[in-house]
Parts: structure tokens; sequence; C-alpha cells
């Protein structure tokens, strides 16, 4: 518990950083670009597709930790349905943004050691509890499709994107973040 505790306030004394907001401005801006434009279907199974607007959230939360990791991911839900809406607005799915942001803050921001393992953790965590629970809880709601059916379908889903958002993700955090010079990471 004190982990989380020093975790949210670290992160928040990132706050005040005009580098960190000049950074996370450009990852809420590649969120919602990404989260249009960089969605690849998959042809063998219906209804099944990969996108990338997972990647910001997770650059900005190992970078400047959950705080900033919730907002991109609330945030960048929200405006995307603001600038374009299809059908109504629905919390349930902004929420699962935050908490996506909220995860991979706790897991990957300041970790100096065990980074796959931790990264490992962390997508598990997200594809078993937000994207295939919490995802079909809101389908559920949202427009009545059988919660056990979305979770066995999402489930696919999840088995497929998993190693490639953990593969992506610990590509960006291990070999292209450190050598952007102007982050100087010091990890």
């Amino acid at each position: 518990m004190n982990v989380i505790f020093r975790k949210f306030s670290e992160s928040a004394k990132e706050t005040t950083s005009l580098k960190n907001l000049t950074i996370c401005a450009l990852m809420l801006a590649l969120r919602i670009i990404l989260g249009y434009f960089a969605n690849v279907s998959l042809n063998f199974l219906p209804n099944t597709k990969i996108g990338f607007s997972f990647l910001p959230i997770a650059i900005a939360a190992y970078l400047c930790g959950p705080i900033y990791g919730m907002i991109i991911g609330g945030l960048g839900d929200f405006l995307s349905w603001v600038i374009m809406p299809v059908g109504g607005y629905f919390f349930g799915w902004t929420l699962n943004g935050i908490l996506v942001g909220m995860l991979y803050g706790l897991f990957l921001y300041k970790t100096k050691d065990k980074l796959l393992l931790k990264l490992i953790i962390c997508e598990v965590i997200i594809c078993l509890f937000v994207e295939m629970l919490l995802g079909s809880l809101w389908l559920n709601i949202q427009f009545g499709k059988a919660f056990w059916v979305m979770t066995g379908i999402r489930s696919i889903d999840a088995l497929i994107s998993l190693p490639i958002e953990t593969g992506l993700v610990y590509l960006f955090t291990k070999t292209i973040l450190p050598r952007i010079p102007i982050l100087k990471l010091n990890r």
C-alpha cells in the first residue's frame, strides 16, 4: 500500500513540470489519433481488432506516473467521443481508460528492475479485469449483449493482443524512449 501511495505522490509532483505537461499533451493527441486510425482488423476472427491507442497511455504513465496515465486514458476516451461521437456517450469506457492508465503507472512508473515481469503482470490484469470483465459488463449494460458470451469473445481478443501490447510497451520503454535526448530518463 505504501508503494501505491508513493507512486501517486511522486506522480502528483510531476504535474508541475512543463516538460511533462508537454509530453503528456503530445501523448493525449497521439492517443486520440491512434484510436481512430491505428486499428487492425483480423480477417480470420470476426469482430476482432487490435488497436494501438494503449501505447501513448503506457508511455505517459511510464514517464510521468499514474496520475498522468489516468488523465491520458480517461480524457483520451472522452475527447475521442467528443470529436467523433459514435452512439451515446458511456462513462464505462472512460473508466476503462482511467484504470488502464492507473495500472500502467503503478506498475511501470520509476521501475528500475524486473520491468518485463511487472509489465506482463500489468498486461494480464488489464486484459482479464479491464478488457474482458469490465468491457463485457459495459457491452451488457449498453447494448444488452450476453455477458458470458462477450467475455468469451473478448478473451480471444485478449490472448491475441496480450503479447503484442507487452512487446510494444517493452520495446518503447527499454529501447526507444531512452534514446530520445529531451526525455533524459534517470532510470
